[in-house]
């Protein structure tokens, strides 16, 4: 792929740019849980071509997007956490219910509850093309910056195949289809290189100490300001242009500008004067650059100051392992000891904001203002996880962590059984109602709520298998007792904030199955245990939003509401029967339970559609969701959709003036290989769409396959083409080579330019080589074939 992102103004930017950018904001997008984006990016494909020119017009007559107000979009608030602090005088001892209306009860009796809440950008289209603009043209730089000791949001990259070294820079993968890997590689990656260093010491036998840091409400308190530093670019030896210098600064105010708006936000949700800092959005990708670069300076003062066996961090969670001196044994005696390593100036106790009624003080990262602006980074020592690890008991610890973690790995990869979901590893964990401090699956999680999470998404999974791969009838009691787990353990009050970007997930489960009636039940008990929170902390109520301590305004649980209501008919909207969206042919019984279920959560959206700015309803529902499976953004992939005999109608709504001219423009960019892809299309024409009427197959579109968000893997790819692997191959090209390309031009997987170049070679070998007149089994490097032949009487 030869298509440079290079800003140089942006009267210079063409459609092409915004096309690349597109591209990865899609897929970007689809795959991060903050706020539904899929109807909006459904939509806007709808005319592609004719919304990326307005935006690119709007860009080059304004000469940028910051004093766009347009671009900022909504503001949502998403719950964090429900926190507790015990009552004074409340007994002491541990008394369990397993009824969950019960255990509510006595929560309540003997605690305070403080919920925590989030404000996230619910953005146009437009803005997420920005955000990859920036990350394609200028972000990556700032990206290849980072030291190894960074895990977490990190982009894609390729191999440098001009040198040998390994350590050599990477490229930026410009043409994979998103900009981010899957954040659970990473995030295995930095849980495990800790543990590995953790045992490598001990079996050794030296003692170590592992410590775990943890930033409070990180993203809240950054100045996104602060990307635009020369201080920041000289501290990570980053050279821009005066162009991209100015792109990074737009992109600084844009940030910035969210930020004020979010603090006048925040006070339509509060009461009282209180100063809520809107801090980085959460919501846009160029935050996850702006997040890691701003504490490149700590990694590398840690690294030289503290020089620990290993240090690693994920986002806002730090990681360290230490050789044990026997100096400390606390987490205060460890903060001393930061402290005398890196500086006064670096680390201190926060005196002036100390928070009211916290057993631990905060401690203050000062990394100087001309690197972090007026960002505020701190610490909290009761947020730490300190173990101090010898001999063969550490060993032990260590072996019980990593036997958790491989249980639910397992869980992850094997097949799950119906009869078996109520005994999983992960439904003990859940079913345990918060007393999970053992398990853990890293050092610094003994909380158990990260465990927690991960067991109720192995569970939705499991569930969400089956339906794929067994009839409803098959296993409906199993699907019975499961709906009745979520309702005694996921969807009751004191664990509703913990699971709530799952909610949409379960009721896209049971909508999907057309279970109207569970859909309806997981709807009503979600807003129960909504409308209980609320009668326990209602206005003027304690309540933190984006970290700071607040009372709660009359409208702040309306907002919180609306903004369950509109996940709820985005996952309806994603999750809805292919089958029965695209035909008519349905009981009648079922479309009135549909209707009606609908009809309800709208209503919803109703009464609080002019707080939100939000509107929707039944008949645009049924004009959205088809739109939303034809862009490859529903719950089936698209690949998948197109087997069913219902999908007909996909290809009646096909421009294929407007698919030629997007097909163009890429290949123009040369960002994907067209031709290659047209070809791929064509010969597995039949087998793709052996469900489809043949007359309407040469209609399909060209979109799902440029734009996709769950392409075809390697191995389907090769099932669909049998030359792949050298069967039915006419051309003479190597299966390998053709495999390859089907695979870049789908995928935008990068492959190694030798292996083309290998198999020119090859062609060039073959046109001067001696033609055999006879057929060939086996290689073309042998003329001969010895044949055993062994006959029985």
């Amino acid at each position: 792929m030869s298509y440079q992102a290079k800003f140089t103004g942006w009267q210079n930017l063409t459609l092409e740019d915004l096309v690349v950018a597109y591209r990865k904001a899609k897929a970007d997008c689809f795959f991060e849980n903050t706020f539904p984006t899929a109807i909006k990016f459904a939509e806007y494909e709808q005319d592609l071509l004719a919304n990326l020119n307005a935006l690119l017009s709007g860009l080059q007559s304004n000469n940028g997007f910051a004093e766009n107000a347009g671009y900022l979009g909504e503001f949502r608030l998403l719950p964090k956490k429900l926190s507790f602090k015990p009552k004074g005088g409340s007994g002491n001892g541990h008394v369990h219910f397993s009824n969950p209306q019960r255990a509510f009860e006595h929560l309540t009796k003997n605690n305070n509850l403080i919920p925590e809440f989030r404000i996230v950008g619910d953005f146009p289209v437009d803005s997420h093309i920005i955000s990859a603009l920036w990350i394609n043209m200028v972000g990556h730089k700032f990206d290849s910056c980072l030291s190894d000791s960074c895990y977490g949001a990190r982009l894609k990259r390729i191999c440098n195949d001009e040198t040998l070294d390994k350590n050599a820079p990477k490229g930026f993968h410009i043409s994979a289809i998103g900009s981010f890997p899957h954040y659970i590689y990473p995030y295995q990656k930095w849980r495990n290189d800790g543990l590995q260093a953790i045992r490598g010491e001990l079996e050794k036998e030296r003692d170590v100490i592992a410590v775990s840091l943890d930033l409070i409400s990180y993203y809240h308190f950054i100045d996104p300001m602060a990307l635009s530093l020369p201080g920041l670019h000289a501290e990570i030896g980053i050279i821009l242009t005066e162009q991209e210098q100015a792109f990074t600064l737009e992109l600084a105010k844009f940030l910035s500008e969210w930020s004020k708006m979010a603090n006048a936000f925040a006070k339509k949700t509060i009461q009282g004067k209180a100063d809520v800092s809107g801090g980085l959005v959460i919501g846009l990708t160029a935050s996850r650059i702006v997040s890691n670069v701003l504490l490149h300076r700590w990694d590398k003062l840690i690294k030289e100051k503290i020089t620990p066996i290993h240090y690693g961090r994920y986002v806002d969670d730090m990681f360290l392992v230490l050789h044990d001196s026997g100096t400390i044994t606390n987490s205060n005696d460890f903060m001393q000891f930061l402290q005398e390593r890196l500086g006064e100036e670096c680390i201190f106790l926060d005196t002036v904001n100390i928070k009211k009624n916290d057993d631990e003080p905060l401690w203050q990262i000062q990394l100087g203002e001309a690197l972090q602006g007026n960002s505020s980074i701190k610490l909290q020592s009761s947020k730490q996880k300190l173990f101090l690890l010898q001999g063969r008991a550490g060993l032990d610890l260590l072996d019980s962590i990593e036997k958790e973690i491989y249980e639910l790995s397992s869980e992850h990869r094997l097949m799950p059984s119906p009869d078996q979901l109520d005994e999983s590893t992960a439904a003990r964990v859940l079913s345990a109602a918060g007393s999970v401090g053992e398990n853990a699956d890293t050092l610094r999680r003994a909380d158990g709520l990260t465990i927690r999470r991960l067991s109720w998404s192995l569970q939705l999974r499991h569930v969400e298998t089956l339906a794929r791969d067994l009839p409803p009838h098959e296993w409906a009691k199993q699907r019975e007792e499961f709906y009745q787990f979520a309702h005694n353990h996921i969807l009751r009050p004191d664990t509703l904030f913990a699971h709530f970007t799952y909610l949409p997930r379960l009721l896209g489960f049971a909508i999907s199955l057309n279970e109207w009636q569970q859909a309806e039940q997981i709807v009503i008990r979600s807003y129960e245990s909504l409308a209980q929170l609320e009668a326990t902390v209602p206005q003027a109520k304690s309540v933190v939003i984006n970290g700071m301590d607040v009372k709660a305004g009359k409208d702040l649980w309306r907002y919180l509401r609306g903004t369950l209501t509109w996940l709820f008919i985005d996952a309806a909207t994603r999750y809805y029967d292919p089958s029965k969206l695209f035909s008519d042919k349905r009981p009648i019984k079922e479309k009135r339970l549909a209707k009606l279920f609908l009809d309800g959560i709208f209503k919803n959206l109703v009464d609080v559609e002019q707080l939100l700015n939000l509107s929707f309803g039944f008949e645009k529902f049924r004009e959205k969701a088809p739109l939303v499976a034809m862009a490859d953004l529903a719950k089936e992939p698209y690949k998948r959709i197109l087997k069913r005999r219902s999908a007909h109608p996909l290809f009646r709504k096909n421009n294929g003036k407007k698919d030629n001219e997007i097909l163009s423009i890429l290949e123009s960019a040369n960002i994907v290989e067209t031709e290659v892809l047209k070809r791929f299309l064509k010969t597995t024409r039949a087998g793709r769409l052996s469900a489809i009427d043949s007359k309407l197959r040469n209609k399909e579109s060209f979109l799902p396959y440029l734009f996709p968000t769950r392409p075809f893997s390697p191995l389907e790819i090769s099932e669909l083409a049998p030359e792949c692997v050298g069967l039915g191959q006419v051309d003479g090209e190597k299966p390998s080579v053709i495999w390859a390309k089907y695979t870049q031009a789908l995928r935008g997987v990068w492959i190694k330019p030798i292996l083309v170049a290998a198999d020119q070679d090859d062609d060039k070998e073959k046109k001067h080589s001696k033609v055999a007149k006879y057929l060939k089994i086996g290689t073309d490097k042998k003329q001969k074939l010895v044949v055993a032949y062994s006959g029985s009487t």
